[in-house]
């Protein structure tokens, strides 16, 4: 019989209402936070839905100009869906559509497109080596072709999703990152991925690699999604990057620091009730039939909106105060492909947890998701309880995990493991 691995803790059921008339301080309350609103709130949604219908117009076809707004005119956005931006839509067409659709080899040309994240970058490998292939992947020979481009003063890399170089023992940024592509594929990332459940516990793996950061963790987790051998659920759990974190706060307020996963559950849950307030007769549409955002799309639509508002809401302040991107329409008509899997799949029906269990109830811990530092300088553990998805997650002290000591030990080990994969990257020959 396994041990018995259970925490004794009561699990709250969130608030979640939404008060305030015309001309009264709208307020919300979340998670037990009761948090004004600013007018960031409902620019959100007015921003989603109108940069979603200038994107149908020129799918569509038609003529500029395909706004009367005069922010989303002059300034660059990207979409409110993820899978349409430009190089999302090059991915999807170009590197998982195109060669092998073996899991190993299709996942090795997403990871090597999002090292560098550059449309430049690919086509080069591509025409220096031939096929991109993971069965005759070589370091030196990818460094080369790349070492002879950056000689010449080509840039090898995007400005967004920078991702940062591990320290492997080469001299050279892009060097470090084959080898850490290469330790990747070597301890089979790509099956070991399709062996876990959720979208967060996906994240958590490609996080325990060096330099792999929670959002460009994130980014190359959502891009591997699209793949046809994985189907996480982007509806259920999401990483909170900077720029949204920022919309959020332009939202909400300080107040919502510590509970933004809540914040935008929120936000998504209601979403129709705001577009319908708001007069938002087309909100925002993946597909006809398949209406309104899911969490990625927010937490994508956050960062946007947080920078939308730096010119239509300047008095809300935040860490950056104006926009640089410019927007210029390319030639072409935009693609608005989706991987195939997306086909069939409908969004999930929004709801909140209910709870009415008592004050005795146990529940078992199934891992330990991260640590951190408390306020005090206390280790604090984010658990998983068995049965439960990450929205149930709760952080526990090292003293309330005595009767889960196998958890305590797996999570160790494992970080041990991720220091013992840095330092195998850099003693690995090339």
């Amino acid at each position: 019989m396994p041990p018995t691995r259970s925490v004794q803790s009561r699990r709250s059921n969130p608030r979640k209402t939404f008060t305030g008339g015309k001309g009264k301080q709208r307020v919300v309350t979340i998670e037990g936070r009761t948090l004004k609103v600013s007018p960031v709130f409902d620019t959100l949604f007015l921003w989603m839905a109108e940069r979603d219908a200038i994107r149908r117009k020129r799918v569509a076809g038609e003529p500029a100009p395909w706004t009367d707004d005069p922010i989303l005119a002059r300034y660059r956005f990207t979409n409110v869906f993820r899978v349409f931006d430009r190089t999302t839509q090059y991915i999807l067409k170009n590197v998982i559509n195109r060669g092998s659709r073996a899991l190993n080899e299709c996942a090795f040309r997403v990871m090597l497109f999002r090292t560098f994240n550059r449309i430049s970058t690919w086509e080069l490998l591509q025409a220096g080596i031939g096929p991109l292939t993971w069965r005759s992947f070589d370091v030196d020979t990818y460094a080369e072709v790349l070492g002879e481009a950056a000689e010449s003063g080509i840039a090898l890399y995007a400005s967004a999703y920078i991702m940062p170089a591990p320290q492997l023992g080469m001299k050279r940024n892009y060097e470090n990152h084959l080898i850490l592509l290469r330790q990747m594929m070597q301890e089979d990332l790509p099956k070991r991925l399709q062996k876990v459940k959720h979208l967060e516990n996906a994240h958590e793996m490609i996080t325990s690699y060096p330099s792999m950061g929670d959002f460009t963790a994130f980014q190359l987790l959502l891009d591997l999604n699209m793949m046809p051998h994985y189907g996480f659920s982007e509806d259920t759990w999401v990483s909170c990057g900077p720029g949204s974190a920022s919309g959020l706060r332009k939202i909400f307020g300080d107040g919502v620091k510590g509970i933004e996963s809540a914040a935008m559950a929120y936000l998504r849950d209601t979403q129709h009730e705001h577009f319908k307030r708001l007069g938002i007769t087309e909100p925002p549409s993946l597909r006809p039939g398949r209406l309104g955002v899911s969490l990625v799309d927010l937490e994508h639509s956050l960062c946007e909106c947080d920078k939308y508002s730096r010119v239509k809401h300047p008095n809300i302040k935040g860490k950056r105060t104006a926009i640089k991107a410019m927007f210029r329409a390319q030639s072409g008509r935009l693609t608005a492909d989706l991987p195939e899997r997306w086909a069939s799949e409908l969004m999930p029906e929004c709801s909140i947890l209910t709870d009415t269990d008592d004050d005795n109830t146990e529940y078992e811990v199934s891992h330990i998701v991260r640590e951190a530092l408390a306020e005090d300088g206390a280790v604090i553990y984010l658990v998983r309880w068995t049965g439960y998805g990450p929205e149930d997650d709760m952080w526990f002290e090292e003293e309330d995990l005595r009767g889960a000591p196998e958890v305590l030990e797996a999570w160790r080990n494992r970080r041990a493991l991720a220091r013992r994969r840095a330092v195998k990257g850099r003693d690995s020959p090339r």
